[in-house]
């Protein structure tokens, strides 16, 4: 009774702790019907977080689905390309060498960091190749991640696109590393923000012209 009142309260705990967030600007396959009524509906579309700190970090060895699906799930997994999700309906256009304004909503505050990154889809009919994929974007100021503040929810980006790159199918991926947990530094001390932590991830197809 005891283990069964202690796993109770570690579930109701780990809710508790558990951040949430998506990128909606430019809209990603799970939210895009938010924005599009012929998208199939995902209301839970603020959760692609690799199945959860437990499935990442102690089923799958840390690692996450490239789209923020469960890494071992079947693929194509939902939110990769050409499957549940991943219609491939390009939402939006961009122009190369161009910076565009990337927005993204947190429910629930975690601190960390974002990173955003980009993949060329050259077979519509499957899913991204993999992690190899997918090349960091740098934000317009030059940095390579944004860092989060205390108390932000609603949060605009500004990226920088590669001159000269053009795609007709392009993957754009939100990345966030969440800040809350404590860890092990790797110095002999530990931490907030350090160690294993949140991960959540969402992807949006668009083209650059």
């Amino acid at each position: 009774m005891a283990n069964l009142l202690l796993v109770a309260i570690s579930s109701i705990l780990l809710k508790e702790i558990s951040g949430h967030g998506m990128m909606l600007e430019p809209p990603n396959r799970s939210s895009l019907w938010r924005y599009d009524k012929s998208a199939l509906p995902n209301y839970q579309d603020n959760q692609n977080f690799c199945g959860g700190y437990y499935v990442q970090w102690e089923l799958n060895g840390g690692r996450c689905g490239v789209c923020g699906d469960t890494y071992s799930d079947p693929h194509p997994q939902d939110n990769e390309n050409s499957g549940k999700y991943g219609s491939g309906k390009i939402v939006r256009t961009y122009e190369a060498g161009s910076v565009i304004n990337v927005d993204v909503w947190l429910s629930k505050n975690h601190l960390g960091s974002f990173e955003f990154s980009l993949c060329e889809i050259t077979n519509p009919n499957a899913p991204e190749s993999g992690e190899e994929c997918f090349k960091v974007l740098p934000l317009a100021d030059g940095s390579q991640q944004y860092n989060v503040s205390a108390g932000e929810t609603d949060i605009t980006v500004a990226l920088q696109l590669p001159k000269g790159k053009s795609c007709a199918h392009c993957v754009l991926r939100w990345h966030y590393r969440a800040g809350n947990n404590w860890g092990d530094c790797g110095d002999g001390t530990w931490a907030k923000g350090c160690g294993s932590q949140e991960t959540f991830r969402t992807c949006a197809d668009v083209a650059i012209v």
